[in-house]
């Protein structure tokens, strides 16, 4: 998820929001987060340019308040940059006309008009084999780091921190949020999930969320 790179044309200085800060901050986080392909997630395709979220997960992502965060969503979708659909595993985003923000590439790759010197391609091509080969050794310590929801419900009740309502419901925002990173944190693998679930959990009494049925559109 946190793999490859987006394209950004100066003619973004002359967007309408460009000077309001949350507005500019909710639009590149939704450039980041959305698919650059489709992909499958537990039985349902995420198409390119959407992704499954809900508004409390953007708010601790982007660290805002849900209500500027509601504010921006609200001034994105009338000018038509994002639109939303709620569906059975949350809420879909979709990032208006994405194709003209980002082309058909691969974008974990370099840009084809990069050149490569030849002594840049052999240290490229020994740092991947060592890569490759450091990646060996530990796909084993990478195993089983992803906890069940049951897990981290017992996490949640030992924290007393959630109210217990809540509890069931913010152990699957947690999953569904670090499993869409590949359980990476600024592009590492989390060694330990409790650390990240303390944080989750401390975000929860910060923000004081009032939860409301998953069903509903969390950004209206």
């Amino acid at each position: 998820m946190n793999k490859g790179w987006i394209k950004l044309h100066r003619q973004f200085l002359e967007w309408e929001w460009y000077d309001e800060p949350n507005c500019l901050r909710v639009f590149l986080h939704c450039l980041l987060r959305a698919n650059h392909k489709d992909n499958k997630y537990r039985g349902e395709t995420i198409k390119r340019g959407t992704f499954i979220s809900s508004l409390d997960i953007l708010a601790f992502e982007l660290k805002i308040g849900k209500q500027s965060l509601r504010t921006a969503l609200g001034k994105l979708k009338k000018t038509g940059e994002i639109n939303t659909r709620t569906n059975t595993r949350g809420t879909l985003v979709i990032v208006c006309n994405y194709d003209t923000y980002q082309d058909e590439v691969d974008e974990t790759n370099t840009p084809a008009n990069t050149p490569l010197t030849r002594n840049q391609h052999t240290t490229n091509t020994q740092l991947t084999t060592n890569k490759n080969e450091k990646n060996v050794k530990n796909e084993k310590n990478e195993k089983n780091i992803a906890p069940t929801i049951s897990e981290v419900e017992e996490y949640f009740k030992q924290t007393d921190k959630i109210q217990n309502s809540h509890i069931q419901l913010e152990a699957e925002n947690f999953i569904n949020h670090y499993e869409s990173l590949d359980w990476k944190r600024n592009g590492k693998k989390i060694k330990n999930w409790k650390l990240q679930a303390s944080t989750w959990a401390n975000n929860y009494v910060k923000f004081n969320p009032v939860r409301r049925n998953i069903h509903e559109n969390p950004f209206e």
